[in-house]
């Protein structure tokens, strides 16, 4: 007698999807104060930096806004295309909603402080259909690997600004400190991630007390399948494309700040440019402690470029530059999701009209 296996691989499956926890009702109101808080937090920067500020550079640059805007939305499709690789498995979300959420989270990160809350912004939204863990690590994975790979290329530009400028000893092992700091933390990252960095961390707070170790066995079970989805041990067959995918969003990065520099009417050199994408990055990072960067953008790059010798107004202007397409492609984005829940309720409404028509026409009683 034969016995067909096809309800055994059936019930596994619901089981998988049984296992893998969706998103808690409170998700959804997560979305709504994100981008709630970020449409206002989009409306002050543009007030504070002028509606005319804004029409005047982007009327100075002229095309090559396009271009710089056409940069950021490959890099954050990149992005976007590494968390849908690292999502595969049943009840993913479609590329669609990926890249939905992506342009959503980076206009909230955009222009709100710190430049987290867009994070949970893509969580909340990618969740709803799907595992809250695998959406998270996803994420997580994301951040943390486009993070470790600035950090590298950081470490390398500082170390080589320290090398090619004649700067003042202080400054040259200043650079120096930092270029060997960048490059410990990434090595850092990596090693905590492949022994288990979310586990590691919950042990450190439970021993210094600041987690409970009650609090700490709750999370034992969470916390073990993040680190092995961070790890590679879960889920590692698309690893590598994303990997690659997010070193190709850093890459275009470091190219529209030259983009940037020649729509200014700039041209630094070799070692000049290499300064700027490097030390540039640490300025943006401090940042970000306020909404795009405002004060903070402008000081610290004069401050960098007297330091290698290049015109102080251009790095005035890169600070307005770079805050200027923030706020339009901050304004992309949220538009990007607006049409998006637009399109959703349309194409559920006219779905529906479709299946009470179908409903209808089959209980309608026959004519002899």
């Amino acid at each position: 007698m034969t016995v067909s296996t096809r309800p055994t691989t059936e019930v596994r499956v619901a089981d998988t999807c049984e296992e893998e926890d969706k998103a808690p009702g409170w998700f959804h109101w997560v979305t709504r104060i994100s981008v709630v808080l970020g449409v206002i937090a989009l409306i002050i920067t543009i007030v504070v930096v002028g509606p005319q500020t804004i029409t005047n550079h982007l009327r100075t640059i002229g095309l090559w806004f396009v271009v710089l805007i056409a940069m950021e939305a490959a890099g954050t499709c990149c992005d976007a295309t590494a968390v849908y690789l690292m999502t595969r498995g049943v009840g993913a979300p479609t590329w669609r909603r990926i890249i939905v959420a992506q342009f959503a989270g980076r206009a909230v990160n955009t222009v709100t402080p710190a430049a987290n809350l867009g994070e949970a912004l893509k969580v909340s939204l990618l969740s709803r259909h799907c595992s809250t863990q695998r959406v998270l690590a996803a994420i997580m994975y994301t951040a943390l690997t486009a993070f470790t790979i600035s950090l590298v290329l950081v470490a390398i530009g500082t170390g080589l600004t320290a090398a090619l400028f004649d700067v003042p000893r202080p400054a040259a092992i200043t650079l120096g400190i930092a270029a060997g700091l960048c490059a410990m933390i990434a090595a850092g990252i990596y090693i905590l991630v492949r022994r288990g960095m979310l586990s590691t961390l919950a042990n450190l707070g439970a021993r210094l007390h600041i987690v409970s170790k009650k609090r700490r066995a709750n999370w034992r079970k969470r916390l073990d399948d993040l680190d092995a989805r961070l790890s590679g041990k879960v889920g590692a067959q698309h690893r590598a494309g994303a990997a690659a995918l997010i070193l190709t969003s850093q890459l275009l990065q470091k190219a529209i700040t030259f983009v940037a520099i020649l729509a200014a009417g700039f041209h630094l050199t070799p070692g000049q440019l290499i300064a700027v994408m490097s030390a540039g990055v640490v300025i943006g990072w401090i940042s970000t402690i306020v909404p795009m960067g405002i004060g903070i953008s402008e000081g610290g790059n004069v401050a960098l470029f007297s330091l290698i010798g290049a015109p102080l107004s251009l790095g005035v202007a890169l600070a307005l530059a770079r805050r200027v397409n923030q706020c339009v492609f901050a304004g992309f984005g949220f538009a990007i999701l607006a049409g998006d829940k637009v399109a959703s309720k349309v194409h559920g409404h006219l779905t529906g009209k479709q299946t009470r028509r179908r409903t209808t026409s089959r209980t309608l009683p026959v004519q002899a």
